[in-house]
């Protein structure tokens, strides 16, 4: 099998890894979601966790893969000389799935809203706080009116970040971040402001819950790092 030849099966298996990555990550955070939320049975809340445990382990699984296959992908790469239409398409093509998996820094235009907790006296306390479910309905919100990355307080959300309560703070990858929180999201500004501003939908339901919550303001150019932490080889070991 030759270089070329090696190159672009590199290219597509990267691809498909991280489109699997992005679709896990979003099944993950939604049932993270439900969990916080889900006031039902037991056993109900077990069935929930070994699904998300089990999205947890698949997107572990995927991270091995990436870490394999981007090694090979660079190797090849650097031996290719030239390239043909095809492998020119198929380099633009894992560009964008880098983006949409984090893994490279971005800037466009989008939208900027910003959650705090309660200002006003006479709310139940934790009915008063931001928390992480509400952050991540309103990330879950974003991606699916298209947003193609989203970061919070500055840190890029991707398709294995976990978003999670720890005390009075909120954690994204492993990184304590404290109200209020900042998420921007690049993509159309229009679609996302509509997508936020709908009548009745997550924004107007962190309202109602007591929540301070900005309106979203639309930006021409948001710049957005890439996700930082490593790729793990030896995850899910």
């Amino acid at each position: 099998m030759n270089t070329r030849t090696k190159l672009t099966l590199s290219l597509t298996a990267v691809s498909v890894v991280l489109g699997l990555m992005v679709s896990l990550g979003y099944r993950q955070t939604e049932l993270s979601a439900r969990l916080g939320s889900l006031t039902g049975s037991l056993a109900v809340n077990k069935q929930l966790t070994q699904k998300l445990s089990s999205l947890q382990a698949a997107n572990q699984d995927a991270e091995q893969q990436l870490a394999s296959v981007t090694a090979s992908l660079n190797k090849y790469e650097a031996q290719s000389a030239g390239s043909s239409d095809e492998l020119k398409q198929l380099q633009t093509k894992i560009q964008d799935e880098r983006i949409l998996a984090g893994t490279t820094p971005v800037h466009g235009p989008g939208v900027v809203v910003t959650l705090n907790d309660a200002g006003t006296t006479g709310i139940d306390i934790a009915s008063g706080i931001t928390h992480d479910w509400n952050v991540r309905s309103v990330v879950n919100e974003l991606f699916t009116a298209g947003a193609e990355a989203v970061t919070i307080n500055g840190v890029r959300v991707v398709a294995t970040s976990a978003v999670n309560c720890q005390g009075p703070t909120v954690t994204v990858n492993g990184r304590q971040l404290a109200a209020p929180f900042e998420v921007d999201a690049i993509g159309d500004p229009t679609t996302l402001k509509k997508a936020l501003m709908l009548s009745g939908g997550i924004l107007d339901a962190l309202r109602q819950q007591g929540l301070q919550v900005s309106t979203p303001q639309a930006k021409s150019d948001i710049q957005m790092p890439a996700y930082t932490s490593p790729l793990r080889a030896d995850a899910g070991k």
